[in-house]
């Protein structure tokens, strides 16, 4: 089998500009067709798994929507890496050694500049959720960084799977929490206008389809059942209440549809009647 028989990605044609630093390198993309993907079973998490294939052999797609400068390790999803906002170049350029060592305490030795696999993806992730924090309200940085950790937490748990001995379970269990507080974040940030969920071209949470509104409020409520603070019970109360009332809205408005699909509708009716069973409700 040749390797342009066998591949699944390709470096891009043209040379992109980092806009922090000036350095030019080639992004990676995914092939598709050719039974590169097939797909497998939808998670309650709104992933959707693929089956490995004869030919090309398990294939993450999540491994590569976030562009990252090799040289300087700035990273955005791809519709945002060109066209970073004014005021935040500079931060995210002084925030280079900051995150370059957070990385290595976790991922050593990682080269961007070279074919990725799971760990150059939830690296990727990782540096994201960095660079977003300096991102302003308007770019709507907190949903952004939701779905980076949901994903980075997805990635972790695949390399667990593959190297269960190295600790990615644990790494997966901090970026849950950190996606949990992020989704929290942007549910509430939505309802008081502080940031709008429009504004993201594709709020996921994976790459088969768009879940939009309806997706962010059902992980938001199901993120906080599995991952909210359980120390102080009232408060632990409060917010599942919050969290239910945003779930309820989904299948409190009607039937399925192309934009509320039945699968999003059952898990979403699934996760209220766990979340009243632990309120006693």
């Amino acid at each position: 089998m040749s390797e342009g028989e066998s591949k699944i990605t390709f470096w891009s044609k043209n040379e992109i500009i980092c806009p922090i630093c000036g350095h030019s390198f080639k992004r990676e993309e995914l092939l598709t067709g050719r039974g590169r993907l097939i797909a497998g079973e939808l998670t309650g998490e709104l992933r959707r798994l693929y089956e490995p294939s004869q030919k090309y052999g398990d294939v993450c797609p999540l491994v590569y929507p976030i562009t990252v400068c090799p040289a300087c390790l700035y990273s955005a999803f791809s519709y945002d890496f060109e066209t970073p906002p004014g005021e935040s170049i500079a931060a995210i350029a002084e925030a280079e050694d900051s995150r370059r060592e957070s990385l290595n305490k976790i991922m050593p030795d990682l080269d961007f500049s070279i074919n990725r696999s799971l760990k150059e993806g939830a690296a990727s992730y990782f540096l994201a959720i960095s660079c977003y924090e300096f991102m302003p309200a308007r770019h709507s940085p907190t949903i952004k960084r939701g779905i980076a950790a949901l994903r980075a937490a997805w990635i972790f748990n695949d390399l667990h799977r593959k190297y269960p001995n190295e600790n990615y379970d644990y790494l997966a269990k901090i970026f849950y929490y950190k996606a949990q507080f992020f989704y929290s974040q942007a549910v509430e940030y939505e309802q008081d206008g502080s940031e709008s969920l429009a504004e993201v071209p594709h709020l996921g949470p994976d790459l088969d389809k768009n879940y939009a509104h309806d997706g962010v409020f059902y992980l938001g409520g199901l993120l906080e059942f599995k991952f909210g603070d359980k120390s102080d019970p009232e408060m632990r109360k409060k917010r599942l209440e919050f969290a239910k009332r945003a779930v309820a809205r989904l299948f409190g408005m009607g039937k399925a549809s192309k934009s509320k699909p039945s699968a999003l509708l059952d898990n979403a009716r699934s996760l209220y009647e766990e979340m009243s069973a632990e309120a006693g409700d």
